[in-house]
């Protein structure tokens, strides 16, 4: 679970300079909340695929902003990261004669691609899956996947969530949305 803090003082500074009613501020965090969470999602698309060695699409299908909430002290708005390991065949694998080269130059050695089964923990019988043998028998054999839980996070935490980036922005975007309300 990652938190984000964000200074308070910064946002009554800048309802006192502009004087603005308690309905004005309500409707100017509502909308800031949405375009900030908007703005995390696609520096978080971008940096993470840049950051794990993914494609730009595997990411944005692993990102989920829920709508605007109440939350404990006021309103917020979640992103969500998807940072259970993923499977390599979502990485353009490819079979070589040595193994599965995939995307961001991966390679696993006597590594196969094959149809997966269907059962308890596996989706449709036509999914294709790079998998690896534990042994020197036919079966069992493992699914190749690529971890991102630990790089993806401290990536989160360090340069998008960390960073000055995030608060100026949010305090930019709070500012603009509060100036354009009172002009209405």
């Amino acid at each position: 679970m990652i938190d984000i803090a964000v200074n308070e003082s910064g946002l009554e500074n800048i309802e006192a300079f502009l004087a603005a009613t308690p309905k004005q501020v309500d409707a100017a965090l509502a909308s800031t909340c949405v375009k900030v969470a908007r703005w995390l999602t696609t520096r978080s698309v971008r940096g993470l695929a840049q950051h794990l060695m993914l494609p730009q699409k595997e990411v944005r299908r692993r990102l989920r902003t829920f709508r605007l909430a109440r939350v404990a002290g006021g309103k917020g708005v979640r992103v969500w990261y998807g940072l259970d390991p993923m499977g390599m065949i979502h990485l353009n694998a490819r079979q070589t004669r040595q193994g599965v080269t995939a995307y961001g130059g991966r390679f696993v050695k006597s590594a196969f691609i094959a149809n997966g089964r269907a059962g308890v923990n596996g989706p449709a019988s036509s999914n294709r899956q790079v998998f690896i043998r534990k042994g020197k028998s036919r079966l069992p054999i493992k699914k190749v996947t690529v971890e991102l839980g630990d790089p993806a996070q401290t990536y989160i935490e360090d340069h998008l969530l960390g960073g000055s980036d995030f608060t100026t922005q949010l305090y930019k975007t709070f500012e603009h949305e509060l100036a354009w309300r009172q002009k209405r």
